[in-house]
């Protein structure tokens, strides 16, 4: 545990040099990611060591169905300027379930419009939700742990904002497993760092430690 927590903060301090890169003098503002580098961005395999993949990576256009299952129908700023989506979804000896999803904007501006309508969409979606620390992950971050169904069982979700890209980390746990919210600050932490790494034009590479 002490080895992955390091690994962590070293992964936190990259995404921190980024975002003290992207202010005054930065040459320029980022812009959408494309479809193959949405693929990428989110975790893979090698990316969570340990967890056995249900689905992806996989990426797409926002059109269609798609659309309409990842924004909130009643507020069109949220899906303004997305371009593509991408997912992966893995469990943990059937003990609990994480989704990764994020969407990229045509610039960071509309990224940053579209954050807190999204978020009051996933917030309000859970049962008795409290509040969870992120640290200083990305530029934007929001995440809470509250129950998902009448059974009382467990969701965690994080949201997180680099430059065009807003990320989405969901774990669920059943109400006698429960979920560690160091895990849900790590992969938020490690989902950001991939984002910066494709918006420097880089593969992204970013993982938790086995």
């Amino acid at each position: 545990m002490r080895e992955r927590r390091y690994v962590q903060l070293v992964v936190a301090g990259a995404v921190l040099v980024v975002l003290a890169g992207c202010g005054e003098g930065s040459g320029g503002e980022a812009s959408a990611l494309s479809e193959q580098q949405m693929k990428s961005v989110v975790p893979d395999a090698r990316a969570v060591p340990g967890w056995e993949v249900l689905s992806g990576p996989a990426a797409d256009t926002m059109e269609g169905e798609l659309r309409g299952s990842l924004c909130p129908q009643k507020e069109k700023q949220a899906c303004e300027g997305a371009r593509f989506v991408g997912t992966s979804r893995f469990k943990e000896k059937k003990k609990a379930e994480i989704g990764f999803w994020a969407i990229t904007y045509r610039d960071a501006k509309a990224a940053e419009d579209a954050f807190d309508v999204h978020w009051d969409w996933y917030r309000n979606g859970l049962g008795k939700p409290e509040s969870l620390d992120l640290g200083s992950v990305g530029e934007q971050r929001q995440a809470t742990l509250g129950m998902s169904n009448y059974q009382g069982d467990k969701r965690a979700v994080a949201q997180v904002r680099l430059g065009t890209v807003i990320m989405w980390v969901s774990v669920d746990a059943s109400r006698q497993t429960g979920i560690d919210a160091s895990l849900v600050k790590d992969l938020a932490t490690v989902f950001a760092a991939r984002a910066d790494e494709a918006e420097k034009g880089k593969t992204p590479a970013a993982a938790l430690d086995s």
